[in-house]
């Protein structure tokens, strides 16, 4: 997704997770969200007669439409605006961009130069109780089988969890939709001094997209910092100069990916190394599935917890 006048691109999802001891695993792609504008004048015409219209757009492109009341308030007013509702669209990148395209060859800017498909910031939506003043890291309740998913893994014993049934995971797709649109402007938005320090939260690019990251390791020769990602998983050695100070507000849902390790389960030759077809099967078996964790204990060195996995 770009922040650009009738971009047709969508958020993208999770970022691929790179470590050091492995360059890349696959992405777990999870529906990506776009929301635009349309005027009042022409919502009824994108609604269709009984919803035709916009039923064969969602049909055919295998996406979710939904237009409802405009959120985002008026700065100058403070009332929200009575001009225009929003339209939110659900699905896989590629498909929303199909919808975009569609959509636009529906109405074409020259009969309907009103209709822009620049996307609009939405306010995060969430409970007070969600969030805090400071960054907080999401942990595995102890003594039950906690429904997660494996958003990235280093190695078949090394992984990344999400909860997708915790109260704050549903607002994770707004917050990078969000960061998006922001982070995208090439202008207004510091990058991390140099020397960088280590354990600076900060925001890092992949896969198209700006997700929230922690500094880990600081090359000073090549001004390279190695990051890890903490909504997804995953890590990362990218540019300094690519980095980005996170704005405060965005620094106030949990972290989202809990690290962990596999119990009961290593090497078939005794070692740390895990063979790459032990990898490859460990992503297959858990890719886009909602799976059970159970905690039996935690890492002596870093305190990591140690999970099964059903």
């Amino acid at each position: 997704m770009q922040g650009s006048q009738d971009s047709g691109r969508a958020t993208e999802g999770p970022p691929s997770s790179v470590s050091p001891a492995q360059d890349t695993v696959p992405d777990r792609q999870l529906n990506a969200m776009y929301e635009f504008e349309i005027p009042n004048s022409l919502v009824g015409l994108i609604i269709g007669v009984k919803g035709k219209t916009i039923r064969e757009l969602s049909n055919r492109t295998n996406v979710k439409m939904i237009i409802h009341p405009h959120r985002t308030p008026n700065k100058a007013t403070n009332i929200f605006m009575k001009t225009h509702q929003t339209c939110t669209v659900e699905g896989s990148r590629a498909n929303i961009n199909k919808c975009l395209q569609m959509l636009r060859r529906h109405f074409p800017v020259g009969r309907f130069p009103e209709l822009n498909l620049k996307p609009v910031l939405p306010p995060p939506l969430a409970s007070p109780d969600i969030y805090s003043s400071i960054p907080v890291q999401l942990s595995l309740p102890e003594g039950i089988r906690n429904e997660v998913i494996v958003s990235a893994y280093v190695d078949a014993g090394h992984f990344f969890i999400q909860q997708p049934n915790h109260p704050s995971f549903s607002s994770l797709h707004r917050l990078d939709y969000y960061m998006l649109v922001i982070y995208s402007q090439s202008n207004g938005v510091p990058d991390l001094p140099r020397p960088c320090e280590t354990g600076l939260l900060c925001v890092a690019p992949t896969s198209g997209g700006w997700y929230r990251a922690v500094t880990v390791i600081y090359y000073e020769k090549e001004d390279e910092v190695l990051v890890r990602f903490v909504d997804y998983g995953g890590y990362l050695r990218v540019p300094r100069a690519d980095l980005r100070q996170i704005r405060t507000d965005f620094m106030t849902l949990p972290f989202q990916a809990v690290e962990c390790l596999l119990a009961h389960v290593e090497p078939v030759d005794g070692s740390s190394t895990w063979y790459a077809e032990a990898n490859e099967m460990f992503g297959n078996m858990t890719a886009n599935k909602i799976l059970k964790a159970f905690v039996v204990g935690y890492n002596i060195e870093d305190n990591t917890p140690i999970v099964e996995l059903f």
